[in-house]
């Protein structure tokens, strides 16, 4: 016996529901992502870019939805109904489209059932992932055009659901399933590596020694290895332990994980001309006919900080903001044509190298 009431209404004409076929060639099955660290494939962005793409290719309609505002029937906060509106509305309201789109419901993992202490009911968590059973698994959904004042109804069977979200400590989960406890004669002993253990860290990296950079960064790889390790053997149990109730979990079979960034991959997001975040403040500065330009040591510096960081490609954002903060206050208004960004200047905080237009200033001196 369940306590969800939502489950005796959910109708379909298939023998088994454990896989919902779909008109697309390449999802013939409900694929769902669960990244538990999110890989950029493309500059500043991640998951959401990729879903974005995937929309494109295919030409179909794409919703991002964020699963923190959701809450059940009832409370206050929106219903798990109002992401079929949404993508209603991003197919034109034509109901054709909106049949074959594609939902992703963002940060499911901040849906994580938890232990109430107080008896209340978790109205934000374990009662949204019962809400979404009925929509996943293929059922009919009211949709009202206000305009016409006519309602319409949306069949969400071949409607492809995509979860996703960091799943912040899954990793130590199916680290604990696989490691075998070392009791009595013959156990195997369990080694646990330095690695394992962050090492407490200060975060003013750039007053750190270029030998103790280089021991964070290795500490570091060996982390996101171990973690990647361990995220490759994930199964519906280690999903069960960390929060996901069973019925959800059993109708979203497919489960991916994306591997970690590395140096080189940050190196290629920062110096990428699709909206990359170099590009970004080229073209902030070209409004004040200025150029800017970074040296090869400064990129691979600026790649080992936010390396260091452990916060993916946005960390590359506000290193540069920090970098170049004096300059975007002494370029306005003066003579300055180009700026070139150096290893110290990231590292040391040394100011960048100016380059002056001559021409204007010797003008200038002629005109007085």
């Amino acid at each position: 016996s369940t306590s969800y009431p939502t489950t005796s209404t959910i109708s379909t004409s298939y023998p088994t529901t454990s896989t919902i076929s779909t008109s697309y060639p390449t999802t013939s099955t409900i694929s769902t992502s669960y990244p538990t660290t999110p890989t950029y494939l493309l500059p500043t962005l991640g998951k959401t870019y990729l879903f974005q793409m995937v929309s494109k290719l295919l030409d179909v309609p794409l919703v991002v939805c964020d699963c923190t505002s959701l809450t059940q029937a009832g409370y206050v906060g929106e219903d798990v109904e109002t992401v079929i509106v949404r993508l209603w509305q991003a197919a034109g309201q034509n109901i054709n489209r909106t049949q074959h789109g594609i939902i992703v419901l963002d940060e499911l993992d901040k849906l994580a059932s938890k232990k109430n202490k107080s008896g209340g009911k978790d109205i934000g968590g374990e009662g949204v992932q019962q809400s979404l059973l009925k929509i996943i698994e293929g059922t009919n959904v009211t949709v009202m055009d206000k305009s016409k004042n006519k309602a319409h109804q949306i069949d969400t069977t071949n409607i492809l659901f995509l979860a996703s979200g960091a799943f912040v400590g899954l990793d130590q989960i199916i680290k604990k399933r696989l490691t075998a406890k070392s009791l009595g004669f013959g156990s195997p002993v369990v080694q646990q590596s330095k690695t394992d253990i962050d090492e407490p860290l200060s975060d003013e990296i750039k007053e750190k020694s270029r030998n103790e950079r280089l021991k964070r960064i290795k500490v570091t790889e060996e982390q996101n290895r171990l973690k990647d390790h361990y995220l490759q053997m994930v199964e519906p149990k280690d999903v069960l332990d960390y929060g996901v109730i069973p019925e959800l979990a059993g109708r979203i079979p497919v489960i991916t994980t994306l591997h970690s960034l590395t140096q080189e991959d940050l190196m290629v997001i920062a110096k990428s001309k699709e909206r990359g975040v170099i590009s970004q403040l080229e073209a902030l500065l070209s409004l004040n006919s200025c150029e800017l330009e970074f040296t090869e040591d400064a990129l691979q510096a600026i790649a080992e900080l936010a390396f260091c960081k452990k916060t993916g490609a946005r960390a590359l954002k506000s290193i540069l903001e920090t970098t170049l903060l004096d300059a975007m206050f002494e370029i306005p208004g003066s003579d300055i044509d180009k700026v070139t960004v150096t290893k110290e200047t990231v590292l040391e905080g040394v100011s960048p190298i100016y380059n002056y237009n001559t021409s204007t200033t010797s003008t200038s001196d002629q005109h007085v």
